[in-house]
């Protein structure tokens, strides 16, 4: 029997966005074909709520969101389904972890994300309201953080502190198109996988009839609860050996290679 699927979602960085950032005009196209057909689609990143929909509101579409690692998971127009915090200490710990190791993290509360580096970026001025770029995490309300997300390179000795950490929250890692290593953390046990299962139950719509597209380990969860798992050519070797179907790269429409084959009338 043919599965009939429902729903699509979309890691962002190295997946449908190219290396420029961009949703090129292919897969914007096939993008709303495949939405004009009735399939729900949405992003499933690390990135925060509003970075998230970013990009599938300016090609006119309503998307429900897999945002901050899937701590945050939120309908069309945003009425959230689920919202899971990193424990407190975790949180005190890992402000002054990024102060001592001089990390630049992006930390989403429920409302907006901070955006930590050592100087202050020449947006900043002109930055929307749920986008706080700071130099320090002092003083800020960090009570209510979703998720951490850290450019972090893999031999950096200050990764050796998050050991104490294991299995109390979650953590990801994946390598961005543009080459920095990224390091999502998320309160234990939660992850694209359990965003997927939350978003599909809210939607009525069974995991199985889901289609997922990703790069990196940060999207295996989800790879794992998906009827379909779609691995870009710029995946790693790990990443495709966990798909059911390998597509072209970021920047060469992958996605919309992907559409075409699995939505032939949305070619």
């Amino acid at each position: 029997m043919t599965v009939r699927y429902r729903l699509a979602a979309f890691d962002l960085d190295g997946t449908l966005l190219d290396s420029g950032n961009r949703v090129s005009e292919g897969n914007a196209a096939a993008l709303r074909s495949v939405a004009g057909q009735g399939v729900t689609v949405c992003p499933a990143t690390a990135r925060w709520y509003q970075a998230a929909v970013r990009p599938f509101e300016g090609l006119g579409l309503a998307a429900p969101a897999i945002a901050s690692g899937g701590a945050d998971v939120r309908l069309a127009g945003g009425a959230v389904v689920a919202q899971h915090l990193l424990p407190p200490e975790f949180v005190a710990f890992f402000a002054t972890l990024c102060g001592r190791a001089g990390w630049t993290a992006n930390l989403s509360t429920r409302e907006r994300t901070y955006r930590l580096a050592a100087e202050s970026p020449p947006w900043a001025a002109t930055a929307p309201p749920w986008l706080v770029p700071v130099t320090t995490l002092d003083g800020l309300d960090l009570s209510e953080l979703l998720s951490a997300l850290a450019d972090v390179s893999a031999d950096d000795p200050h990764l050796a502190e998050l050991d104490q950490w294991r299995g109390r929250v979650s953590a990801h890692s994946a390598v961005a198109f543009n080459g920095p290593a990224l390091l999502t953390l998320t309160a234990r046990g939660v992850d694209k996988g359990s965003a997927l299962r939350a978003l599909c139950e809210a939607e009525g719509i069974d995991p199985a009839e889901a289609v997922v597209f990703g790069d990196s380990e940060v999207d295996l969860p989800m790879f794992d609860v998906a009827g379909l798992a779609v691995a870009m050519g710029n995946a790693s070797d790990a990443v495709k050996a966990r798909a059911g179907m390998v597509t072209a790269t970021a920047d060469e429409d992958g996605v919309a290679e992907a559409i075409g084959r699995i939505w032939p009338e949305g070619r």
